[in-house]
């Protein structure tokens, strides 16, 4: 694993810009489903968040 260090000024932009153009969604699940998705994800080479956000966008794509 490769370890990046940023500037102060690197830092500061970079949370400037997520700031800008990120909103954090919170979500609580049963631990017997989140063990589920984890386990998934690792499974399938995943990010929790990038399955998630993929799930949404097919979600909403079928119901369209």
């Amino acid at each position: 694993m490769i370890k990046i260090t940023l500037s102060k000024a690197q830092r500061k932009a970079n949370d400037k810009y997520i700031k800008k153009n990120y909103t954090q969604v919170k979500l609580s699940m049963p631990n017997e489903e989140a063990e589920t998705l984890d386990n998934y994800c690792k499974e399938k080479g995943y990010t929790k968040a990038g399955f998630i956000r993929q799930a949404i966008k097919d979600k909403i794509a079928r119901n369209e």
